[in-house]
């Protein structure tokens, strides 16, 4: 096997992680990065949305550098670094040059899926990692036909699934690659099946907590499924948006090239089973993301035998570093003005403050009896965060893993409710009043502007007593 340029990768690998967090302050926290934020300070093992490991190491990092925005992203940060690394690994094992290996990292450090997803602290680039690492082992195990390999395979699918569910597409492809290919007899060792039962033991506390808790994360999964853009949308976004267009004909004629080895086959067939998956099963285009660094790959092994003069090279790099540039004002966040994704940075601390203005409107002798009450989870998140400088109590929400976390008998006279509509108020309270309007200081018109902040009195029933009913998946 060719040598790993490392000063290559380790270029590209620098520049990735100095791209990422030179706009790791340029708008605030996440909604959604708050809510990891708040899971944090509930570890367990297992939440309604998101296994137990991401809340883990996001518990870790407050640890160290407690409301650094700056710091928490940085892990995310470091696993897309990894990824980029790893996909040169991956290369090598398929006996890519060392062009081809440098190649392999430039196409992710060009990835527009890649640079979007390691901006923010989320599941996405933990489960990348863990998936570029099962497939690496899985590609040198293809290679070298060490069966012994097969419970490295499965610790880093184990690890997969208890930071990200849609791991669980991997031990299925690699099962239907291999049935698929000559190497279907690998199926009647053990090995196989002892990797896959060390997955099963990695997974089986956050099992434990599932069948614990009504199976709820299943039923988050089946009331989430088919809530895409649609059918061809799967494919467009990630031909055109995700993958880096320039690099989808090498990718084809790459696998074409790579089914050629026998050897290979299996992954080729798993990386096409990967997207088959999802697209039948109703996921979202970004799912599949983590199968990529196979598909660059091969598509830079592809291009290594085909760019065989400078000009030809440059006649490849420029249109696709050219596309990497133009997509990252999609998917970072460059704009004067969020954007998409980015209207969920801004406005949370605004959203705290209006709630404390609500909050400090009701009577100081009534407050002790108050609660407050989000219909989201990113709503409760912020009060969470944002409220203590402001005198507030801890947030209740009835949406996701938020549910499980109110005090087990909540009885309040008063509650501030945000984002529910004066209907709603009264059906749970004899009086209910508006009280303020959600907006945020930039004027950014995202999914919490314009929703109302009510104070209601007098409960019809005490909210624990129809806590149950209140339970939202949306």
């Amino acid at each position: 096997m060719a040598q790993v340029p490392w000063r290559w990768v380790g270029l590209f690998a620098a520049l990735k992680l100095a791209v990422t967090m030179s706009v790791a302050n340029r708008y605030g926290w996440h909604g959604d990065e708050l809510y990891f934020v708040a899971a944090s300070r509930h570890l367990d093992l297992g939440y309604v949305d998101f296994p137990p490991v991401v809340p883990l190491i996001a518990a870790a990092d407050q640890a160290l550098a407690p409301g650094s925005l700056v710091a928490f992203r940085l892990p995310a940060a470091l696993a897309g670094v990894a990824v980029l690394v790893l996909t040169a690994l991956v290369a090598r094992e398929l006996g890519a040059s060392r062009r081809a290996q440098a190649w392999a990292a430039l196409a992710v450090l060009l990835s527009p899926v890649f640079l979007g997803s390691n901006a923010l602290f989320h599941t996405a680039s933990f489960d990348q990692l863990a998936w570029v690492v099962a497939l690496l082992v899985f590609a040198r195990l293809l290679r070298t036909g060490g069966q012994r390999l097969w419970p490295l395979v499965g610790l880093a699918v184990g690890i997969g699934l208890e930071t990200k569910l849609t791991m669980a597409a991997v031990p299925v492809a690699m099962f239907l690659g291999l049935l698929a290919s000559s190497r279907r007899s690998m199926l009647l060792s053990p090995w196989p099946w002892t990797g896959a039962a060390v997955a099963f033991v990695v997974l089986l506390p956050n099992l434990a907590w599932m069948a614990t808790h009504d199976w709820i994360s299943v039923q988050y999964v089946l009331s989430h499924r088919g809530h895409t853009d649609g059918p061809f949308a799967y494919w467009w976004q990630q031909v055109l948006v995700f993958f880096n267009v320039v690099f989808v004909v090498p990718a084809v004629a790459g696998l074409v090239t790579l089914h050629r080895d026998d050897r290979f086959r299996p992954l080729v067939y798993a990386s096409i089973a990967v997207l088959l998956i999802f697209f039948a099963t109703g996921g979202k285009s970004y799912y599949a993301a983590p199968i990529y660094p196979v598909l660059y790959a091969a598509a830079t092994m592809w291009l290594d035998r085909l760019l065989t003069t400078r000009l030809r090279v440059a006649a490849f790099i420029t249109p696709s570093v050219a596309v990497g540039l133009f997509l990252a004002l999609a998917v970072l966040p460059i704009a004067p003005t969020p954007s998409g994704l980015f209207t969920d940075e801004v406005g949370w601390p605004d959203l705290a403050q209006q709630t404390a203005s609500a909050y400090d409107s009701i009577p100081a002798g009534q407050r002790a009896n108050t609660m407050i009450l989000a219909h989201y989870y990113q709503e409760a998140a912020a009060i969470d965060f944002y409220g203590p400088a402001l005198g507030l109590p801890n947030a209740v929400s009835p949406h996701l893993s938020y549910w499980y976390w109110a005090p087990p008998r909540m009885e309040p006279t008063t509650v501030v409710m945000i984002n529910f509509t004066l209907d709603e108020g009264n059906r749970l309270f004899e009086t209910c009043r508006q009280v303020g309007t959600v907006t945020n200081s930039q004027g950014v018109h995202n999914n919490d502007y314009g929703a109302p902040i009510l104070v209601c009195s007098g409960p019809r029933q005490p909210l624990w007593q129809v806590w149950r009913s209140l339970q939202t998946l949306d």
